[in-house]
């Protein structure tokens, strides 16, 4: 009795299995367990649920109580009420959700039997004015698109730099009536039309980019909310997309360097040679327009203010950049303006800071100038 006992004990015994006991197979037909959902992604997603839903309510009432005042801009009056009516839904809403959040509000403003259809807007997370400068040079088959994706958020500048183009670039920009189209006959240079965009805007945000690669308006509203919030450049993170440091190109070690000069490795590859990214209103005052043609220039300068740089989000531009003769092979014209680029970037914090940046001399201390005169040359 008391051996078959035992056995019973150790049968149903609570006891982890040891390494020397093993563990039993599990019968034939027998249900695995399964990971149990946690309350607080159950809460979460619940949460998101009725913040929607709360949102779409909230835009449908706006849409039968709000006046609009006779004139005034549609859009920038949905995006006035959105900013109005949503303030607690925005505040608990995580940036990753804001977007069905914003668009249930536009929905429910749309709703009501006095509009036929519902617009493809994107209202803006902040109550700054954001700008977008575009540079376009001989881009007639994607200017449009990159105009129509800004034109789905409430900006409140769009200024395109058409420069050297050859084709209808200047014409597609033209079908545009909320864009201010700078027309240059001659080509300005790579990153000229950054700054003369620049230098017209006068909005607290500006989003930087090339008509050559059209951006979805969804992925722009990271960085407008980012330099919002509490950056002064908002930076493209590309780092993802550069593989490992073996297989980096020249360009990608120079971006790097310059970064890691000014004690900033966290940027990684990350540069303002690269859009989109957004500056702040303090930034391009601290900057200075004409610094912003030269963009590694325009980083060390930042860095050397002290001005906040960090990530605005991350989009590939590399899959969506259009294949040119001036931009593929080993050393094309592209790689060695921007190559020289950074070298005028560290040229210029070298002069600013020390000539050797943060890499100090550890070794021994040297009487470098001693040893280097010690036979009293007068030219020395």
């Amino acid at each position: 009795m008391r051996s078959l006992a035992r056995k019973r004990k150790t049968a149903y015994s609570t006891k982890p299995l040891t390494s020397r006991q093993g563990r039993r197979p599990n019968p034939a037909g027998a249900r695995k367990s399964r990971p149990q959902k946690t309350n607080r992604g159950l809460a979460d997603r619940g949460t998101s649920k009725q913040l929607t839903i709360l949102a779409w309510r909230l835009g449908r009432s706006a849409a039968q109580t709000a006046l609009m005042e006779e004139g005034v801009d549609l859009q920038q009056h949905v995006q006035e009420l959105w900013l109005k009516e949503s303030g607690l839904i925005r505040k608990a809403t995580a940036a990753g959700k804001y977007i069905p959040v914003m668009k249930a509000f536009v929905e429910g403003y749309f709703s009501t039997h006095s509009f036929d259809e519902t617009r493809n807007w994107v209202l803006l997370p902040t109550h700054k004015k954001v700008a977008a400068v575009v540079m376009a040079m001989n881009e007639e088959l994607s200017i449009q698109s990159t105009i129509q994706e800004l034109e789905r958020m409430p900006l409140h500048e769009i200024v395109v730099v058409v420069n050297g183009s050859t084709d209808s670039s200047f014409m597609m920009a033209r079908t545009s009536s909320r864009a201010i189209i700078l027309h240059y006959n001659e080509a300005l240079g790579h990153d000229v039309g950054r700054a003369i965009g620049a230098k017209i805007t006068t909005s607290d945000i500006v989003i930087f980019l090339d008509a050559d690669i059209p951006v979805a308006a969804e992925q722009l509203l990271s960085f407008a909310r980012a330099t919002d919030r509490d950056m002064d450049v908002a930076l493209n993170d590309l780092s993802r997309y550069v593989g490992v440091f073996s297989d980096w190109d020249e360009v990608s070690i120079m971006k790097y360097f310059l970064n890691r000069s000014n004690r900033r490795d966290d940027l990684n590859v990350n540069s303002m040679t690269a859009v989109p990214h957004a500056l702040s209103r303090k930034a391009i005052e601290v900057i200075g327009f004409a610094n912003l043609a030269v963009p590694p220039k325009a980083q060390a300068i930042a860095l050397q203010k002290g001005l906040r740089i960090g990530i605005g989000g991350s989009i590939n531009v590399f899959k969506k950049n259009r294949h040119r003769k001036e931009n593929v092979g080993v050393s094309n014209p592209i790689s060695k303006l921007i190559m020289g680029d950074h070298l005028e970037a560290l040229g210029w914090a070298m002069r600013e800071e020390s000539p050797r940046l943060k890499y100090t001399d550890h070794l021994r201390k040297r009487e470098r100038a001693k040893d280097v005169n010690k036979h009293h040359h007068s030219d020395l």
